[in-house]
C-alpha cells in the first residue's frame, strides 16, 4: 500500500481524492537554460514522503540535489552543474565539473587518483559522470496498491578498437517513500577483459553533516590512505566531524566492513541534532560481493564541508597503481556486473537507535 500523510492508502481510495498522481508525487523532465549548465537534461522527482531529488540524464544519471523536509542532504560544490562540454580529463581537471551532489559516479574503467597504465594517462575518477545517457525512460505506474516511479538510462564508455563498456542505470522510488534504489548493470560488450573501477561517490553536507553527526556501520578495520589521514588522531576521529576548519586538508580512509552471510552490509550517517533539535540520518545498503571496498572522504574545510561515503569495486588509488599491485578488478568480455544500492532517509531518533544497534554500537 502507498503511504501518504502518515496513512496507508489503497490505489482505489487515494485516487478518489486526486485527479492525477502528479498532484502528490512524480517525475518531470527539465533542461538547464543558462551558464555552464545550459543544455543539460534533468528530471526532478517528488515522492510525496518528504524526499525530493534530481537526476541528470545529461550527466551520467547522477543525483545532484536531494532534500528531505526542505533540508539538504547532499553537498553542492562551487562548480555548480556543468555541461559535459566543460569536462577536463587530464590530471585533476575532473574537479572543475565535480558538482558533488548526492551521487557522482566514478568509472567505468578508471577511478581514483590520476595515474599511468600501460603507457596511457588517466585523470581523476574517470569519464562516466560526464557522459550523457541514451534510451532515457521515465515510467510511472501503479503496481497493485503502490505507485512506482522509475527512471532509466544507458551511458557508454568506448574507444574505437579498445574498450566497449556500458552502464545501464535504473533509479526507483515510490509514492510516500523516503528511499531510493539504484540498480546498475555494467556490461563489457567487447571480447577482451577490461578494468572495472566503479566508485559510488555519495556526498553529504550541511545540515545533515555537522558537529553532532557521526558515521555508523559494521566496521571491522580502518586503514588511512596516507600520513595526512593518520595524523592528529585521524583514525580515532574518522567517524566524527568538527565545525568547519580553515585550511583543512582532506583525509581518506579505507574501511573493512562486516556482512551478513549473504554479503549484505551498510554504512550510515546519523545526526541527532541538525541545529534545531531535529534528528536526521541516512543509510546506504549494498552487497560486498558486488562492491567489495568502502572509502571515506572526510573534508571539513570552511567553504567546502563535505563527507564522501563511497562503496566501490576497488580502492581509488589509480588504475596504474592497482595493476602494479595485482589488485585491478576486471570484467571479462561479454559479461555483466550488477550493483544494487539502497539509500534511505532516517527521520526519528528511534530509527537512528535501530541502525546503531544493527551496527553493534
Amino acid at each position: 500500500m502507498a503511504e501518504y500523510l502518515g496513512k496507508q492508502w489503497t490505489k482505489e481510495k487515494l485516487l478518489a481524492w486526486i485527479g492525477d498522481p502528479a498532484q502528490i508525487a512524480g517525475a518531470r523532465f527539465f533542461e538547464y537554460a543558462e551558464g555552464k549548465a545550459q543544455g543539460v537534461r534533468g528530471i526532478t522527482v517528488q515522492t510525496g514522503g518528504g524526499l525530493q531529488f534530481t537526476v541528470l540524464p545529461g550527466r551520467g544519471m547522477d543525483i545532484p540535489e536531494a532534500f528531505f523536509g526542505g533540508n539538504a542532504l547532499s553537498f553542492f560544490s562551487p562548480t555548480g552543474i556543468t555541461s559535459p562540454s566543460y569536462y577536463e580529463e587530464s590530471g585533476l581537471g575532473w574537479l572543475r565539473s565535480f558538482f558533488g551532489g548526492l551521487l557522482t559516479t566514478c568509472g567505468i574503467a578508471n577511478s581514483g587518483a590520476p595515474s599511468t597504465d600501460r603507457g596511457e594517462q588517466y585523470g581523476l575518477h574517470g569519464r562516466v559522470a560526464n557522459a550523457a545517457a541514451e534510451n532515457v525512460c521515465v515510467d510511472q505506474h501503479w503496481k497493485n496498491d503502490e505507485y512506482v516511479i522509475s527512471l532509466k538510462g544507458m551511458m557508454r564508455e568506448a574507444k574505437a578498437m579498445f574498450e566497449n563498456l556500458t552502464l545501464t542505470r535504473t533509479i526507483e522510488t515510490r509514492l510516500g517513500s523516503r528511499s531510493i534504489r539504484i540498480m546498475d548493470t555494467i556490461e563489457n560488450r567487447g571480447y577482451e577483459p577490461q578494468p572495472l573501477m566503479m566508485l559510488y561517490h555519495f556526498n553529504f553536507g550541511f545540515p545533515l553533516l555537522g558537529p553532532h553527526a557521526r558515521i555508523v556501520g559494521p566496521v571491522l578495520h580502518t586503514e588511512p590512505r596516507d600520513e595526512e589521514a593518520a595524523r592528529d588522531n585521524g583514525i580515532e576521529e574518522c567517524m566524527l566531524f568538527p565545525d568547519p576548519v580553515h585550511g583543512y586538508n582532506e583525509k581518506v580512509f579505507f574501511h573493512t566492513l562486516n556482512t551478513d552471510r549473504d554479503g549484505n552490509t551498510f554504512m550510515a550517517l546519523l545526526n541527532r541534532d541538525i541545529g534545531d533539535g531535529t534528528a536526521l540520518g541516512i543509510v546506504l545498503r549494498f552487497n560486498k560481493n558486488q562492491l567489495p571496498t568502502f572509502t571515506e572522504w572526510k573534508m571539513a574545510r570552511k567553504g567546502f564541508y563535505v563527507l564522501g561515503l563511497e562503496p566501490g569495486t576497488a580502492e581509488p588509488l589509480g588504475r596504474g597503481a592497482l595493476r602494479e599491485s595485482n589488485k585491478l578488478p576486471l570484467i571479462d568480455g561479454q559479461r555483466t556486473h550488477e550493483v544494487v544500492i539502497d539509500f534511505q532517509v532516517l527521520r526519528t531518533k528511534e530509527e537512528l537507535d535501530a541502525v546503531e544497534r544493527e551496527a553493534g554500537k
